[in-house]
């Protein structure tokens, strides 16, 4: 019931909510990130896009749409895109597919290669060949709608200054070409960011080959709220391109019950402090090594931690977790990603209760023998 409720909040208010931006894709904006669904995941986008557009056509009006992605083999990534009708003009419809060519490492980026508009009713392989009469010629968003639209694009994240960050650069064509002699400078080459100052909120800017996009993306579990503004630069003009606004506003939901892996890789499980001397990792519960470093016993299907031999004039071992770099700092924890921080709440926490279960069987094994004692 939950669910339903936020579901009528959410499309009452992409009636009446002023700026916003048109997506495309499942990933970023309107360009694509290197990253897939998992295997046996998929996610549903519904969009309410207004438009009031002077140039170069002049439309004003208000239409939905939706989008679904669907994960295979955590290698690729099939999605539909099914909405955008506008006046007298076709329904616009197409399918996007991509491929991860390169896994995501600590110091690689995942690198894939895709496809967007399979089966686009735009068949023209540029809309300066539409003439007057010609199905999309009145349409405002005629340019991301071109048929077949290839291109590559690298992703990878990081932590800066303690905030996590992820970057996209790529290059297309057809509809990731720019239609004016400013952006043709690029030709088909996109980039983008997402900045997380906050959890489950990320702020988004990208170059789309055409325009400059930013947005605000929130997640609420397996919910996701959408808010930006396209065609940014519109503003600074003085040729009647200032007139023009298109806003949106996306809620998306990310059925991954059967899903064993996340779109983005955790880097954060695999991270080693840099200043480590040979560090070797083992798991949770063996007894003491040869250095005499004793694992708190639990299940071997748990979490792993680092090894870390004395350095220097120091004559202790420690133990790091994975990810938690510096011994403990708070600089380090920041690099964390949320979810390996709630697991060390979570570890924290099971070693608190342990300890205090511990002591009651040690009070109780004290009782046990002194009622011994006074039996005999």
């Amino acid at each position: 019931m939950k669910k339903v409720i936020l579901s009528v909040i959410v499309v009452v208010a992409m009636f009446g909510l002023l700026d916003a931006a048109p997506f495309q894709t499942l990933g970023m904006l309107r360009t694509p990130d290197a990253y897939v669904l998992p295997h046996m995941a998929a996610e549903f986008m519904l969009v309410g896009y207004y438009r009031d557009v002077a140039k170069p056509v002049q439309y004003d009006g208000f239409t939905p749409y939706l989008m679904a992605g669907v994960g295979i083999m955590d290698r690729v990534e099939l999605g539909l895109f099914l909405g955008d009708k506008i006046e007298d003009e076709p329904l616009v419809y197409f399918l996007n597919v991509k491929g991860k060519i390169l896994q995501e490492t600590l110091f690689l980026p995942q690198l894939t290669v895709g496809v967007d508009n399979i089966l686009s009713p735009l068949a023209k392989t540029s809309i300066e060949d539409l003439e007057p009469g010609d199905d999309f010629y009145n349409h405002p968003d005629k340019a991301a709608y071109e048929m077949l639209s290839p291109y590559a694009v690298a992703s990878k994240q990081a932590v800066i200054a303690g905030m996590p960050f992820m970057f996209n650069l790529g290059f297309g064509a057809h509809r990731f070409t720019g239609q004016v002699g400013r952006s043709r400078i690029f030709n088909g080459l996109f980039t983008s960011a997402e900045l997380s100052p906050l959890r489950d909120l990320a702020i988004q800017v990208e170059f789309d080959g055409h325009e400059f996009n930013s947005g605000i993306k929130y997640s609420w579990k397996n919910w996701g709220f959408k808010v930006g503004a396209q065609a940014i630069e519109d503003l600074a003009k003085d040729n009647g391109y200032e007139d023009n606004l298109r806003v949106a506003f996306g809620i998306s939901y990310l059925l991954d019950k059967y899903a064993e892996t996340k779109r983005r890789p955790d880097l954060g499980l695999y991270a080693k402090d840099h200043h480590m001397d040979d560090p070797y990792v083992v798991d949770l519960g063996t007894g003491p090594d040869e250095d005499g470093v004793m694992i708190p016993p639990t299940d071997t299907s748990g979490p792993q931690v680092v090894v870390v031999p004395p350095t220097g004039g120091s004559t202790s071992t420690t133990i790091e977790t994975p990810g938690l770099t510096g011994s403990g700092s708070s600089a380090s924890q920041a690099q964390l990603s949320p979810d390996v921080r709630d697991l060390l709440e979570e570890l924290r926490a099971l070693r608190t209760e342990r300890e205090k279960a511990q002591k009651s069987l040690d009070d109780l094994r004290i009782w046990i023998d002194q009622l011994k004692s006074k039996k005999n």
